[in-house]
C-alpha cells in the first residue's frame, strides 16, 4: 500500500506543468521530475549530485556548507530568473524556493515555471497595442480630415442656398431650396455624430463642468423643440418637477445633445399627436441631484425585439426605418454613452404603433450658493417653473376646438393666411395653413377634409382654390362653433 502511494506521488509529480527540484543543505541535487528533464535536455541521473547553482546560475550561494539564496532574493516569493539547458542556453522562470525539515533532516525545494509563452503573449499583445494605437491615430486623422473636407462644400451649399433664399420669390424654388437646407442640416448632424462617435470609440471625450441655470436651459429647449415640432404639425409639452434646483453644475452643452437626440428622434418617427418632455428629481445627496428625464411620442413605438438593437452603434430597429426615415443609427449609441459619462442609465419602453418612451437619469452637483436660493426662491425661477405647467395646459386647450384659446389662436391664424395670400408669400402661408390645421384637429370629419384640401391648394400656390377652400374652411368652422365671428 505504502509502495503502491509512493508511486502514485511520483506519477503526479512527473506529470506536473512546473519543473520540481530536491536538493540537500549543500545545494546538491537529490530529485528532478520529468518536466525538468524535458525542458533541460538533461537525463535525470545526469542531474543527481549536480549542484543547483548549475541550473539556476547567480541565485544561489553556499555559506559554510549550506545552500542559501543571494540576498538580493532572501525576502521574494516569486524570483524571475532564468533556467539553464544542457547546451547552456537558457529561458526565463519564475522559481519558487521552500525549505522544510522532514525527520531531523532539512530539505530544499524548488519549482519552476516555464515563463517563455507568457512572455511571448506578453510581446504579442504589447505588439498588437502598438498597432492599434496607431491605426486609431490613423483612424482618427483619417475621420478628422474626411469631416473637415465634407464640412466644407456642406457649408458652401448651406450658405449659398440661403442667400438664393433671401432673392427667391418663385413659391416652388423657394421649396426647393429648404430642401436643399433640410439636407445640408441632416448632412452636418452626420458629420457631428461621426466625429463624436470616433472620439468615445478612442477615449478622448470628456465631459466640460461648468454652472449653468437648469431652468433657462430649458426654457431654449422648449423655443427649439416647439418650432420642431410645429413644423411637422405636433404639440410639444414640457413639463418640470419645481423642486428641481436651478443652478446647476454640469456638461449643459451635452445635456442638450442628450435631449436634442432623443426629441429630434420622436419627431422623425412620430406623425401624429405629441411629443412631450417630463423632469422630475430622483435624490438629493449633499451636494450631489439626480434628475430623471422622460421624453414621450406617439410614434411608430417599439416592439420588444428592437429594444436590444436601439443602443448599438450602426443600427436601427428595423432596416426599413433607414429607408424611409434616414439616419445612421448613431444617435442613440452617443447618447447612451454620454449619459454613462454623466453616471446615468437610459432606457427605452414602448408597443409597436402606440408611441415610445425613453427615459435616462444623470448627476449634475448643486453650486454652494444654492442653499440660499433655496431659502429665498428668485421670481425667475418660479415664474418659469409656474409658466411651464402654465404651458401645458394651455397647449392642450388650445387644440380643443371651440375653446377660448382655441377661437383666439384661430382669428390669429386666418387673419395672417388671408394677410399672406393678398400678398401672394405662398411659403408663409402654407405655414399658416399648417398650425390652422393643427387648431382644426378637434373638428369634424368635413372640416378636416376642408382644411386639409385648403393647405394642399396653398402648397400648390393654387390661387383661386386657396381662397376657395379657405372660405369654406370657415363656414363650416361657423356651423360648429356657435357665436363664432371669423
Amino acid at each position: 500500500m505504502t509502495k503502491n502511494r509512493e508511486e502514485f506521488f511520483y506519477f503526479i509529480l512527473n506529470h506536473s506543468q512546473e519543473c520540481i527540484i530536491q536538493c540537500d543543505t549543500q545545494g546538491c541535487v537529490d530529485y528532478c521530475n520529468d518536466q525538468l528533464t524535458e525542458l533541460t535536455g538533461y537525463n535525470a541521473s545526469e542531474l543527481i549530485g549536480v549542484f543547483i547553482g548549475e541550473l539556476f546560475q547567480n541565485v544561489f550561494v553556499v555559506v559554510e556548507n549550506h545552500i542559501e539564496l543571494i540576498d538580493d532574493y532572501k525576502n521574494l516569493e516569486v524570483i524571475e530568473t532564468v533556467l539553464y539547458r544542457k547546451n547552456k542556453t537558457c529561458f526565463p522562470v519564475e522559481l519558487k524556493v521552500v525549505s522544510k525539515e522532514f525527520d531531523g533532516e532539512e530539505v530544499l525545494v524548488c519549482t519552476a515555471v516555464d515563463m517563455t509563452r507568457y512572455k511571448e503573449s506578453i510581446r504579442k499583445v504589447e505588439e498588437t497595442t502598438i498597432q492599434m494605437q496607431e491605426s486609431m491615430k490613423a483612424r482618427d486623422a483619417f475621420v478628422a480630415n474626411v469631416t473637415h473636407e465634407l464640412r466644407t462644400p456642406v457649408n458652401g451649399i448651406k450658405g449659398h442656398a440661403e442667400i438664393l433664399m433671401e432673392q427667391e420669390q418663385d413659391f416652388q424654388r423657394t421649396n426647393y431650396l429648404k430642401m436643399i437646407l433640410d439636407c445640408c442640416s441632416t448632412m452636418e448632424g452626420i458629420i457631428n455624430n461621426i466625429l463624436d462617435f470616433s472620439k468615445l470609440e478612442a477615449g478622448k471625450f470628456q465631459l466640460d463642468e461648468k454652472p449653468f441655470s437648469f431652468y433657462d436651459l430649458m426654457s431654449k429647449m422648449e423655443k427649439m423643440f416647439n418650432m420642431l415640432t410645429m413644423r411637422k404639425g405636433l404639440r410639444f409639452t414640457l413639463n418640470i418637477a419645481p423642486e428641481i434646483p436651478d443652478k446647476v453644475i454640469g456638461d449643459e452643452l451635452r445635456l442638450t445633445q442628450i435631449l436634442n437626440n432623443l426629441v429630434s428622434n420622436a419627431v422623425k418617427f412620430t406623425e401624429q399627436g405629441y411629443v412631450g418632455i417630463e423632469v422630475s428629481l430622483n435624490t438629493r445627496i449633499n451636494d450631489e441631484v439626480e434628475l430623471f428625464f422622460m421624453v414621450v411620442d406617439t410614434g411608430i413605438g417599439l416592439s420588444p425585439e428592437d429594444k436590444d438593437k436601439l443602443f448599438k452603434s450602426f443600427t436601427q430597429a428595423d432596416a426599413s426605418i433607414t429607408r424611409k426615415f434616414g439616419g445612421t443609427g448613431l444617435g442613440l449609441s452617443i447618447t447612451k454613452e454620454l449619459v454613462n459619462m454623466m453616471h446615468g442609465k437610459v432606457w427605452a419602453e414602448g408597443e409597436k404603433g402606440k408611441g415610445s418612451t425613453f427615459s435616462f437619469t444623470v448627476r449634475l452637483r448643486q453650486e454652494q450658493t444654492q442653499d440660499v436660493v433655496e431659502q429665498e426662491p428668485s421670481i425667475r425661477k418660479w415664474k418659469y417653473s409656474n409658466n411651464l405647467n402654465r404651458i401645458a395646459g394651455e397647449q392642450d386647450l388650445m387644440y380643443e376646438l371651440g375653446s377660448e384659446i382655441n377661437v383666439r389662436e384661430l382669428k390669429k391664424y386666418f387673419e395672417k393666411l388671408n394677410i399672406s395670400m393678398d400678398m401672394e408669400n405662398w411659403q408663409k402661408a402654407e405655414s399658416f395653413a399648417t398650425m390652422l390645421k393643427q387648431l382644426l384637429s378637434g373638428g369634424s370629419k368635413d372640416l378636416q377634409r376642408l382644411t386639409f384640401r385648403m393647405e394642399m391648394s396653398i402648397r400648390k400656390a393654387d390661387c383661386d382654390k386657396a381662397r376657395d377652400y379657405a372660405q369654406k374652411v370657415k363656414e363650416q368652422l361657423l356651423l360648429e362653433i356657435e357665436g363664432l365671428e371669423i
